[in-house]
């Protein structure tokens, strides 16, 4: 995939190959355009609403999803918890993927383990659904279900898959 011109900010092109880059775990391309454009791109969404953070998220690209959490900043509070066109966290495809270590990082950086999709389910559903007994367990330990927040205290990324 070519680089876009670098005259063109936040053109549907330029938002296109971020999103992919994501999704397919081209870590180097995205530092590369990442290094010619603000971080608001990363907060930029396809058509089906899903952002960079979604894609790297739902394919386990723990490496991505770090330096998408590094490069974002202060804008990271708005776009960790973001929902797609069907309700559906960067949260909630990781756990529905198994992807414990991209759960246990997006908890830490403050995602929302509580935000329902379209359908009504939250993430722990999602991971409860198709058998992932750790995402699960780690969601039950470090949300706390009465307050609203996540126990940073504790939480690891490096423990075991």
């Amino acid at each position: 995939m070519p680089i876009v011109d670098i005259q063109t900010t936040h053109s549907e092109e330029l938002i296109d190959e971020v999103i992919e880059y994501a999704r397919y775990g081209e870590l180097e391309e995205l530092k590369t355009i990442m290094n010619l454009y603000p971080a608001t791109c990363l907060e930029s969404k396809d058509e089906f609403g899903n952002t960079a953070l979604h894609m790297a998220s739902a394919n386990g690209h723990l490496e991505i999803v770090e330096f998408i959490i590094q490069a974002l900043g202060s804008l990271l509070e708005r776009v960790v918890s973001m929902q797609n066109n069907s309700g559906n966290t960067p949260l909630h495809w990781s756990a529905l993927n198994g992807h414990e270590k991209v759960v246990k990082l997006l908890i830490k950086s403050g995602a929302d383990a509580k935000i329902k999709n379209k359908s009504g389910r939250t993430p722990i559903y999602e991971a409860q659904q198709n058998n992932h007994e750790k995402i699960v367990e780690f969601l039950l330990t470090n949300v706390n279900p009465n307050k609203g927040e996540e126990r940073e205290d504790e939480i690891t990324i490096a423990e075991s898959t």
